[in-house]
């Protein structure tokens, strides 16, 4: 995945960890409910036998106790069928988390966790009460092994449990400090942004807004006019669809100010499918990124700016901009008209 930071891998080693586990113990309860019917079938028949007459004395002997257990392992088998229930519960889940492993931190992730971590706390006692119930050896490797997957199981649902609070609480922190848009305050919101965001910006700046025109160029280029000197690189991803006939203008006046200020300036259009499906507009530098409106009414949409994962964010620039083209580039195609 382009982009994706340590902590991103981690989590996704660490989920794939934890399918693994959830198979193991789901193959587990195969294999127990395997063991379980034919002990159950081996009692039936040979109380079966008792009946008609058909053991020996010391076998005959034993026929109480044989009840008994069948009694016991009818219980275990209706266990197990919930214990399977349980197991693939717990493989859909662990599904689910590696897919939406990009936002580990959202609500949604933390309920499927939470969910995981139910599920095997109730599979490990549901287990444990079957396997006392019946007669079999826990010393062999797969028993050791489904016990050991088990114990991963807990171990990796209590390291996410605790990380996601850990990061939920700085969230909520991080949160408090957003920075609020109020549309009757469009100067103040310029100056706000400016000082709070704009000028924390350092070395590779990339911008994603499909809504990009003259405006947006006027408010970014005033976001960023006091910050000039910690920027190296500006790229902009846009739309071509919202470019106005004084666009051209306005950017290569733009342009040429940034590359006096030493910035390069690579400014892209989105392909169509990619901007028709791109909704969200962010800005990202080395370390920071933020959820932004659309930078031409940036001031003045009533809206929260608000801290966005630095490794999403880099990772979705890079998927839309592969298909994105040049600026300079679609300014001559569409000198040059339709191809006859």
């Amino acid at each position: 995945m382009p982009g994706e930071g340590e902590g991103s891998k981690t989590y996704k080693y660490i989920v794939v960890l934890l399918g693994i586990a959830s198979v193991l113990m789901a193959a587990a309860t195969v294999y127990v409910m395997g063991v379980v019917s034919l002990n159950y079938g081996a009692g039936l028949a040979i109380v079966g036998l008792a009946n008609n007459g058909g053991l020996v004395n010391s076998t005959a002997a034993n026929i109480p106790l044989i009840s008994s257990e069948i009694g016991a392992l009818h219980s275990a088998m209706d266990e197990i069928y919930v214990l399977a229930l349980i197991s693939f519960a717990m493989l859909g889940v662990s599904f689910v988390l590696y897919t939406g492993r990009a936002a580990r931190h959202a609500a949604f992730t933390r309920r499927y966790t939470l969910l995981h971590t139910v599920l095997t706390l109730i599979y490990a006692g549901l287990l444990y009460l079957v396997l006392s119930s019946i007669s079999i050896s826990y010393t062999s490797l797969y028993f050791l092994s489904l016990f050991a997957a088990i114990a991963v199981a807990i171990a990796i649902d209590a390291y996410l449990e605790v990380s996601i609070h850990i990061n939920y609480g700085t969230g909520r922190v991080r949160n408090r400090g957003t920075l609020r848009i109020e549309p009757d305050a469009p100067y103040s919101n310029l100056l706000n942004l400016r000082d709070t965001v704009f000028s924390k910006l350092q070395g590779e700046v990339r911008i994603v807004d499909k809504h990009f025109n003259s405006g947006a160029l006027s408010n970014l280029y005033r976001l960023l006019e006091t910050n000039m000197r910690g920027i190296k690189r500006l790229e902009v991803l846009a739309s071509g669809e919202m470019l106005d006939a004084k666009f051209s203008d306005n950017y290569t006046d733009f342009k040429n100010e940034l590359n006096a200020a030493g910035i390069e300036l690579n400014f892209m259009l989105m392909s169509s499918g990619n901007a028709t499906e791109q909704h969200e507009r962010f800005i990202f530098d080395d370390s920071r990124a933020y959820k932004i409106p659309p930078l031409n009414i940036i001031n003045r949409k009533s809206e929260h700016i608000v801290p966005l994962s630095i490794s999403e964010a880099r990772r979705r620039f890079n998927a839309l901009s592969k298909d994105a083209t040049k600026y300079e580039n679609y300014v001559v195609k569409q000198a040059r008209g339709p191809a006859p």
